[in-house]
């Protein structure tokens, strides 16, 4: 149905599909990249003869996974739900990379307070903004891109509404 100063031919619509592979595949990497991360940071802050070395990894990925999926999960499906009419992956990688550094970073320093906190959130913000970049980076070829047909029915463009470009 036209109205006065409405087109009859609107413009398709696109959309992302992330999907329940591309959501824990991608979570995945980046919580193991991160656990990874704090397991080197530890050994260098240590000199790696001292403290807990290796042993800090499995310790990590035990203690970390609640936290992961209570936070992690949540956070990934927030990041990518305005972002999914957005054709260009590598902003949701940069916007992935700033949501999670930004919230480490917050709560780092809701849980230590201070500057000394603020520096040390920093660094856990920088490494985990690192690894959530890495994470969603890596699904990209795994993310479904698709123009919907417009509201008239007709169809998409582009065959079966899926296009084949992994920048576009």
């Amino acid at each position: 149905m036209s109205g006065p100063g409405r087109s009859q031919s609107r413009q398709v619509r696109f959309s992302m599909r992330y999907g329940a592979p591309a959501l824990l595949l991608g979570w995945l990497i980046t919580f193991v990249l991160f656990c990874l991360g704090m397991t080197a940071a530890s050994l260098l802050a240590t000199g790696g003869d001292t403290g807990l070395g290796w042993y800090f990894l499995p310790i990590s990925l035990i203690y970390g996974f609640p936290f992961a999926s209570i936070l992690g999960l949540p956070l990934a499906i927030l990041a990518a739900w305005p972002l999914r009419r957005l054709r260009r992956q590598w902003l949701h990688v940069c916007a992935f990379a700033l949501a999670t550094g930004l919230v480490f970073w917050l709560v780092v320093v809701a849980a230590a307070g201070g500057w000394a906190g603020s520096l040390y959130g920093a660094g856990i913000g920088l490494l985990a903004a690192a690894c959530a970049a890495a994470g969603r980076a890596a699904v990209i070829p795994l993310v479904a891109r698709r123009n919907r047909p417009n509201p008239a029915g007709h169809p998409s463009p582009s065959a079966g509404g899926y296009s084949d470009k992994l920048g576009a």
